[in-house]
């Protein structure tokens, strides 16, 4: 259980976590829906390419910072942990009559990014409060 609340192998989850979203999003256009289920305009494949650059950088960041993890940049991964699955499941309901998850390729994903999202930003924010504990 103590593994599981040390932010260097949290920050190494985050890195793993992140950058396999940045090789979903590099997909080229004619791969993303049988590869992820996704259903997305063309507009769509311009922003997720955008948002898994994006998402890569932060990735990359919490592997730079995963030896030697720093608070605030904890902070800023457990901020958005807990936000990015808070959208999907509040885009999931916004979208779901124009048929962006409407199959289970991408129902399942999106669950897993929901769930595995969650998770990460309850254990980094467990993380940081015992970080807190323990330098008192």
């Amino acid at each position: 259980m103590k593994k599981l609340i040390d932010l260097k192998t949290l920050f190494t989850a985050v890195a793993i976590l992140e950058f396999c979203y940045f090789l979903f999003g590099m997909l080229p256009p004619s791969i993303v829906q049988p590869v992820t289920g996704w259903v997305l305009s063309p507009d769509g494949h311009w922003i997720t390419k955008l948002i898994g650059l994006a998402l890569g950088t932060m990735g990359y960041m919490a592997w730079i910072f995963r030896k030697n993890p720093h608070i605030g940049v904890a902070k800023g991964l457990a901020a958005y942990q807990v936000a990015s699955a808070t959208m999907d499941i509040v885009m999931w309901n916004v979208m779901k009559d124009e048929g962006i998850f409407n199959n289970p390729l991408a129902q399942t994903t999106v669950i897993a990014a929901i769930v595995s999202h969650y998770i990460l930003g309850i254990l980094l924010i467990i993380a940081i409060k015992n970080h807190k504990n323990e330098s008192n």
